[in-house]
């Protein structure tokens, strides 16, 4: 059964009549198109694929038989095409996405289409993205050992004296070469106290002997995302550094052993936290362990103390417990791992993070 097909038998139990997706994820999820403009309608008679002349050709080869094209004239917009092409026809309840169509948006609808009954679902598709499929789980592997090749490319520069921006445009620029289409998410590389930022974009700031370094990275490939962080330290580090690196490590690899498929993100959260709290550091691990990665960085389903419902198998999430010190620094250690009935599978796995891994004798 295709994506489309599993998704009309969701939108029975929605009780709708069709589905407008504005949200350009949602889309190419389910037809394939990466483009950033279109819209695409769901339902049972008819699915139907809207852009501008812009992306003609592109439709015509990433969507093909997947839906209808139509491109719409520089001279109409979206909501005139639809009417013309009678979309609504028969339509009582339209869902469209409660977190992509704004409030002007929806105001439009309900003026064009009258009597029609605009009914805003949030995540329409959270059930159906957060479960990967062959293909996409291997487009994921192809992302996260771009990502690895290019860090391990890149480690030898990391060295006193360069700054934050610059080994993370290195570190682009390597990942790029391997084949990354773009980064997921703006590096981060915060070294010395700017450590104790979980999301410390990369500054001007130098980096230097004696310092942590946190590097969270990722790559891109047919537009799947890796997320991976390493915490690295130029020259000996203190005993401090060392029981707190100690610490998220084996708080990541109690979670990585202990989590399956079926259990709530909640639990799967509450093994790594059990380890840090027992250590003292409860209170500077203010994030939740993880979430899954797919077509965006930060996906469903969540790890965190908020999230009771059950994780389904086949999900591909991160796992990044850390420890972040105001005015000392961080720690946080991010891995992905692939969710199955039998336990988790280490996809990361080529990139070290042992202790004596991450000490770089500069």
């Amino acid at each position: 059964m295709g994506r489309i097909e599993r998704f009309l038998d969701e939108l029975k139990d929605m009780r709708l009549d069709g589905f407008l997706f504005t949200f350009n994820i949602d889309i190419r999820y389910l037809v394939g198109f990466s483009g950033s403009a279109g819209m695409l309608w769901v339902s049972p008679e008819r699915r139907v694929f809207m852009t501008d002349f812009r992306y003609k050709t592109q439709s015509e080869t990433q969507v093909g038989d997947k839906a209808e094209i139509h491109i719409i004239s520089h001279q109409k917009d979206y909501l005139t095409l639809i009417e013309e092409l009678e979309l609504f026809k028969g339509a009582r309840f339209v869902g469209i996405d409660a977190n992509n169509v704004s409030v002007a948006q929806h105001k439009r609808l309900v003026v064009k289409f009258p009597d029609v009954n605009f009914i805003g679902i949030e995540n329409p598709l959270k059930k159906l993205r957060q479960v990967k499929d062959d293909g996409e789980l291997e487009k994921i592997k192809r992302a996260i050992n771009i990502a690895v090749e290019g860090l391990k490319r890149t480690i030898p520069k990391l060295v006193p004296g360069i700054s934050e921006k610059e080994f993370a445009a290195e570190l682009e620029y390597e990942m790029k070469k391997l084949g990354s289409e773009r980064v997921p998410f703006e590096t981060i590389v915060a070294s010395g106290y700017r450590a104790a930022m979980p999301h410390g974009i990369a500054s001007d700031k130098t980096i230097k002997k004696g310092e942590m370094v946190t590097v969270d990275f990722g790559a891109t490939f047919e537009g799947y995302a890796s997320d991976l962080t390493r915490t690295y330290f130029l020259g000996e580090p203190d005993e401090k550094f060392i029981e707190v690196y100690s610490t998220v490590l084996r708080a990541q690899n109690e979670a990585i052993k202990n989590m399956r498929a079926g259990m709530s993100g909640k639990d799967i959260d509450g093994i790594a936290r059990k380890v840090i709290e027992d250590v003292g550091y409860a209170e500077f691990f203010g994030h939740g362990l993880g979430h899954g990665i797919g077509l965006v960085v930060h996906d469903f389903p969540r790890l965190s103390p908020k999230n009771e419902d059950a994780i389904p198998a086949g999900c591909v999430v991160t796992v990044e417990p850390g420890i972040y010190i105001p005015d000392w620094g961080g720690v946080r250690i991010e891995d992905d791992v692939w969710l199955t009935g039998d336990g988790a599978v280490l996809l990361s796995d080529k990139l070290p993070r042992e202790l004596n891994d991450i000490i770089l004798h500069v």
